[in-house]
């Protein structure tokens, strides 16, 4: 059992290196399915440090549904739909990844936090590695588009980013964040 999660971790790594793509990915649904609870967990988990627990749920299945729906269109509109299992395994995958890495930076700027950060520079230097991560995640996710789609990687990237404003402005929409 280990060595088959530590296979899929190798895998879904190496496309965050970019050395593989989502057709590398088996075309398992039961896959799929692991891949986007894991992801949905950990999307719940990220929100949860800074929502309250109920709008971190909604906020962690609306992630889930809008990769699934966005996905699903942008293979329609391109005429590869049969490609959708490897590509939402992939970004949920890789999602999984990037989540991963970006918990303890979310923890060490201070984001759930009761206390502010002592020192405004090591927040800063965490900010630093959170907008690098950020970069990596929005290259990651034009990589995966790029080969799921056929596209150039300027487009993906463009689709990448335009996804994750999505993301970011329906979030937004219904749930708006407390200001204290």
């Amino acid at each position: 059992m280990l060595s088959a999660i530590k296979v899929l971790f190798l895998a879904f790594f190496e496309i965050c290196r970019l050395n593989k793509g989502p057709q590398d990915i088996p075309a398992s649904k039961n896959l799929l399915t692991l891949c986007l609870v894991g992801y949905g967990l950990l999307s719940v988990q990220l929100a949860a440090l800074s929502q309250p627990i109920e709008k971190a749920v909604f906020a962690g299945v609306m992630e889930v549904a809008l990769i699934i729906i966005f996905s699903l269109a942008l293979l329609q509109i391109r005429g590869k739909s049969e490609r959708w299992v490897q590509m939402v395994t992939a970004l949920a995958g890789t999602g999984i990844i990037i989540s991963i890495l970006a918990l303890p930076l979310y923890l060490f700027i201070g984001i759930g936090g009761e206390e502010a950060m002592a020192s405004s520079g090591v927040h800063a230097l965490g900010l630093l590695f959170l907008a690098v991560l950020a970069c990596w995640n929005i290259t990651i996710m034009g990589h995966i588009l790029r080969h799921a789609l056929d596209i150039n990687m300027f487009s993906a990237i463009i689709l990448a980013i335009s996804y994750i404003w999505v993301i970011f402005s329906f979030t937004a929409a219904i749930m708006p964040m407390d200001v204290a």
